[in-house]
Formats: structure tokens, C-alpha cells, sequence
């Protein structure tokens, strides 16, 4: 008798396979998501929304390094960068593993479109600091992107007064990174005096930082400002002067001393001997020993005197080397 036998059905998927399929698929599209993103391609972008309407919204949940409006910004892709804003607008503030917003990296790469259309989406991104502390302004200033600059600035005037850990002011980083121009634009756009002369953890205003570095140009354009005080000292006890007597005479530090005194900045009458440093903490001045005001303040005339004696003597002695080296050309 022959055997029967029932035929062989097809085993049904299970949910489990089902939901590696879909999630296999998903995979393969953000890859794709991310070539689009590399090569800023906006037609494979609409391609893949029309595939998966949430494409995005999940690449915010998954993309833990950088989102592909990250990439769009570091690359410069305007038009990729724009679409994506299209679609959704919040990616603007979505932050990558550095706590970088898109904005920060469209800034620091000087990508001026891309910021415009970022700010437009929230201008509040212009406050946001990264892992570092620092905010859009900040990358655009060390950058000296100054088209980017101004952007910032228009849109979050409050920007510039955000300050890193060592208290330094976007203007401290402009002057740090020898950035002449990107410092002009900030001085000019937010005008404010308190700004301009305020002082990081040590003490120092962008004055102290342009002395000691010899930015001799940078010195020039500040002194012309009269909102600038040269007068302030830092923690150490010094003057923007007082840092450039402590400097070995050389032709840069004469022109530096020159432009001070002739825009009337004056040496601290309580002096620190160590000169400033970073690196030391600070020291506290100690006045000179007296039994009453008007002895102190007799002492003190002395000490003016002697030590603008001593000025005046090394000037001759400097200008006469000067002299006879030019002889010498």
C-alpha cells in the first residue's frame, strides 16, 4: 500500500526574522544615507525618503559621532545641507560626539552659506559650547573667518561676551590667534567698552596679550580706540607697559614702548620682580614701608623719579646703538 505522505509546507518568517530584514534594510539605507552625505548627493537623498519617510529621525537616535548634516558642514555641501534642513529643521542643534553642533563645524571651516541657513533654523546654536567650551564664535574668530563672524554676531550679539575656562573673551581669542582683521570686526560690531578692557583669569586684557606677544599693528589699533584703558593692571601687578620694560630691548619692544607712552599708558608704581607668567600664581604686591600717607606717597615720587631717570638713560643708550647701526647700513 503506498504510504501518504502530507506535502511539504513552506515555513512561515517568524517576527524574529522579519525584524532582522527590516533592520538589515534599515542599516544598508543609512549607509547609503551617509554616501549621500560624503558626496552631497540631494537626489539620493529624496530617493531614500521616499523609501523611508523616518530616515532621518532615526539617523538623530543612531548617528552618535556626527549626524549627515554634520558632514554635509564639514565638507561644505550648501545644497545637501539645505535639503536636509527642509526635512528637519531641528537637526541644526542635534550635537556630535564632541559636542559640536553643525553650526561649529560650518564656522570653523568658513562655509558661510551653510551658516546662514543654519541660523536661520535656530540662531540659538550660536550659543552653544562644545565639549571644550567653546562656541561657533569662538572656531570663527581662531580661524579668523570673518564673514562668519559677522553672521554670528548679527544674529547673537550676546555671543562675543561668552567666555572659555581661563576666562579669556572672544576678543582674547582674537588677539591669542593673531587674527588683526577678525579682532577689528568684533571691536567695531559689538562696541563695548567694558568688552574691550575685560580681563581673563590672570588678569590680563587683550592689551596685556597683544604686548606680550609684539603685535605691534594689533597695539597700534587699540591705542586708536578710545574705549581701551592702558592704564589696567593684571594680577601679577603689571601694565601693558610694564610687560614690555620687563622684555630685552630689541626694535619691536622700543616701537611697542614708544606707542605706549605716547598714548600715555604708565608703569604700576607697585612692581612684582618676577615678570608675569601663566604659570605662576599671582603675587601680591607689597607698597613700599611708611610711617604716614605723606611719607608714603614721598617715597613713591622718588621711586617715579628714579625709575624715569633710569628710562631716559636706557632710551640714549638704545637710540645712540640704534644710531650707529644705521650708520653702519
Amino acid at each position: 500500500m503506498p504510504s501518504i505522505t502530507s506535502p511539504r509546507r513552506r515555513s512561515p518568517s517568524t517576527p524574529l526574522h522579519q525584524q532582522a530584514s527590516l533592520a538589515s534594510e534599515r542599516r544598508h539605507r543609512e549607509e547609503r544615507l551617509y554616501e549621500a552625505s560624503l558626496g552631497g548627493c540631494v537626489e539620493l537623498l529624496a530617493q531614500l525618503l521616499q523609501e523611508d519617510q523616518l530616515i532621518l529621525a532615526r539617523a538623530s537616535v543612531t548617528c552618535f559621532d556626527e549626524t549627515p548634516l554634520h558632514v554635509a558642514c564639514m565638507l561644505g555641501h550648501a545644497h545637501f545641507a539645505k535639503a536636509l534642513l527642509a526635512h528637519k529643521r531641528d537637526l541644526a542643534m542635534e550635537l556630535d560626539s564632541q559636542g559640536r553642533t553643525p553650526l561649529h563645524l560650518a564656522s570653523a571651516n568658513g562655509y558661510v552659506e551653510i551658516a546662514r541657513e543654519l541660523l536661520q533654523s535656530d540662531p540659538l546654536a550660536c550659543l552653544v559650547h562644545d565639549e571644550d567650551g567653546r562656541t561657533p564664535l569662538h572656531l570663527a574668530t581662531m580661524k579668523g573667518r570673518i564673514n562668519i563672524v559677522i553672521e554670528l554676531v548679527k544674529a547673537r550679539p550676546e555671543a562675543a561676551e561668552h567666555r572659555l575656562s581661563h576666562g579669556q573673551t572672544t576678543l582674547h581669542l582674537g588677539v591669542r590667534h593673531n587674527r588683526l582683521e577678525t579682532l577689528k570686526v568684533l571691536v567695531e560690531m559689538v562696541r563695548d567698552g567694558d568688552l574691550v578692557n575685560a580681563q581673563d583669569d590672570e588678569g590680563n586684557t587683550i592689551l596685556h596679550l597683544a604686548a606680550a606677544n609684539k603685535q605691534i599693528e594689533t597695539v597700534k589699533y587699540l591705542l586708536q580706540r578710545s574705549e581701551v584703558d592702558v592704564k589696567t593692571v593684571n594680577r601679577n601687578g603689571f601694565s601693558a607697559l610694564d610687560i614690555v620694560e620687563h622684555f630685552p630691548k630689541d626694535f619691536k619692544v622700543i616701537e611697542l614702548r614708544e606707542l605706549l607712552v605716547h598714548a600715555e599708558a604708565q608703569r604700576a608704581i607697585r612692581l612684582s620682580i618676577a615678570p608675569p607668567s601663566t604659570n605662576t600664581p599671582p603675587v601680591e604686591s607689597v607698597p613700599p614701608p611708611s610711617l604716614s600717607g605723606e611719607i608714603k606717597k614721598q617715597e613713591e615720587d622718588k621711586h617715579i623719579e628714579k625709575e624715569d631717570k633710569r628710562i631716559k638713560k636706557e632710551d640714549k643708550r638704545i637710540e645712540k646703538k640704534r644710531n650707529s647701526l644705521m650708520v653702519m647700513l
